[in-house]
């Protein structure tokens, strides 16, 4: 048995699910399972790979989850974020900690995981965004701010003329529809006063995602949950993202592995 504990939030969930199809991927002779599987909900929005949806939404296999790890030792594994990200050899009763936040363990995979947004959230995209993807070039803006600013006592907030420079440098921005998306839309207000073309988006977690995901250009902030969104883009973006992630104002990448080749890194800091 070996487990793939969840920690934080939606695009957190989705670098752990691909760690664990990556372990998966390299034992099939071993059991695998979740100690915590009411923490996630990514099997909320997403189809996943087999029975995933059916066990991770189970009250049972929750139940059962949360049990086992008492009933029986597990050799705690931590894989931090200082390091690379490299290659792993799952082990009988391990448990996995970690965010393992790289397209590394994602790109080992044989073939691309599922994990297509459910029909009901595509189907509510499309009704209340699908006309203005359809006929404009779109560029989406993401910012995040509220728990960034204290984050672990600490600001890793990108300071917004980082934002203004990257909207600035597409050339011919007037021909696009420019849509903000945010966790504080009066910021965002104030420092990009409305426009003819702008559209301040305040959505629900998943069409936000759909959203980013749907942009010509994105420009993103140091969040998974905005990484997953253009990386799992069915177009050809471009995606301008801070170079060095969380470590912009160190000039070094952390975590390793976040920046992904997919991705235009900009450097954030003048």
């Amino acid at each position: 048995m070996v487990g793939i504990s969840f920690n934080g939030r939606l695009g957190n969930q989705l670098f752990q699910y691909c760690f664990y199809l990556y372990l998966k991927s390299k034992n099939r002779h071993l059991n695998f399972f979740f100690p915590n599987p009411h923490h996630a909900y990514l099997e909320k929005y997403f189809e996943l790979e087999n029975e995933d949806n059916l066990l991770i939404g189970s009250k049972i296999y929750s139940i059962v989850g949360r049990v086992f790890p008492k009933l029986i030792s597990f050799r705690q594994v931590y894989v931090q974020n200082f390091f690379a990200p490299k290659e792993h050899t799952p082990m009988d009763f391990t448990m996995y900690n970690g965010f393992f936040q790289s397209d590394f363990y994602y790109n080992q995979l044989a073939t691309p995981p599922l994990l297509n947004i459910k029909e009901n959230y595509k189907a509510d995209f499309k009704t209340k965004f699908g006309a203005i993807f359809e006929h404009n070039k779109t560029v989406v803006v993401h910012i995040r701010r509220t728990d960034y600013l204290t984050y672990g006592k600490r600001d890793i907030s990108l300071p917004v003329e980082y934002f203004q420079r990257q909207l600035n440098s597409i050339e011919n921005s007037q021909e696009y529809k420019i849509i903000f998306v945010s966790d504080d839309m009066e910021f965002v207000k104030s420092a990009f006063p409305a426009q003819s073309n702008y559209i301040y988006s305040t959505n629900s977690e998943i069409i936000d995602f759909q959203i980013i995901q749907h942009a010509d250009i994105a420009i993103i902030s140091n969040s998974t949950f905005a990484w997953w969104a253009t990386f799992l883009s069915p177009k050809q973006n471009h995606v301008i993202a801070p170079k060095n992630w969380f470590g912009f104002r160190i000039g070094r990448e952390h975590p390793k592995g976040i920046m992904t080749s997919r991705f235009d890194w900009r450097d954030v800091l003048e």
